[in-house]
C-alpha cells in the first residue's frame, strides 16, 4: 500500500505578529474600497491623522519630547523596523535618541498619506517618508503602517510597520 507524503506546515506566527501581518494586508488591499470613496486622502479623519502624524514626528525629531512621544502611545504598543527588528511596549514607547541632534529630518511624501477607518478601534495610517541627513547628499525613503487605537483620551498609536527603506537619488545643487 502506498503511503502518502506528509504534509508539513509552516509555524504559526506569534499573536503580534499575525496582528502586524494582519493590519499590513488590511492596509494595502482597503485601499480599493475606499479610494473609490475619496476618502483615504482627505476628510475629517484624514485631517485628524495627518495632525496626528506631524505630533509624531515633532516630539521624535524636532522636539525629542521624550514624555510627549510617550504618551502618543499604547501601553502594549508594537513597533516592527525591517532595518532595527521588533520593540514591545517600554521599548517600542522609548524615545531612544534624538534625531534633531544628529542633522536627520523626517519629510512625508505629498500625497502619499492614506487613512483608513477600522470601526470600533480606530483607524490605519499609512504613506511614504523620506529621512535625510545634514551634509550627506542623499536621503533614505521608506513606507510607514500604523494602527491607531481611538479612546476616550484621544488617539494613541498602538502598531507600527516601518519598512522598505531605500536609499533615494543624491539630491542635485541647486
Amino acid at each position: 500500500m502506498p503511503t502518502t507524503p506528509a504534509v508539513s506546515r509552516p509555524p504559526a506566527l506569534p499573536g503580534r505578529w499575525r496582528l502586524a501581518c494582519a493590519a499590513a494586508l488590511l492596509g494595502l488591499t482597503a485601499g480599493a474600497s475606499v479610494a473609490q470613496d475619496g476618502n483615504a486622502r482627505s476628510g475629517p479623519l484624514h485631517d485628524e491623522l495627518a495632525a496626528m502624524d506631524a505630533r509624531l514626528f515633532q516630539v521624535a525629531f524636532v522636539s525629542c519630547d521624550a514624555a510627549a512621544f510617550r504618551a502618543l502611545f499604547t501601553e502594549d504598543a508594537e513597533f516592527y523596523h525591517d532595518k532595527t527588528g521588533a520593540s514591545v511596549g517600554d521599548a517600542a514607547r522609548t524615545l531612544k535618541s534624538c534625531p534633531r541632534d544628529h542633522g536627520v529630518t523626517r519629510t512625508l511624501v505629498p500625497g502619499s498619506l492614506e487613512v483608513y477607518p477600522m470601526q470600533g478601534y480606530g483607524a490605519v495610517q499609512m504613506g511614504r517618508h523620506v529621512f535625510a541627513r545634514a551634509g550627506e547628499p542623499g536621503s533614505e525613503e521608506a513606507r510607514f503602517v500604523h494602527l491607531w487605537k481611538r479612546d476616550a483620551t484621544g488617539w494613541r498609536l498602538a502598531r507600527v510597520l516601518s519598512f522598505d527603506h531605500r536609499p533615494t537619488a543624491p539630491r542635485q545643487p541647486q
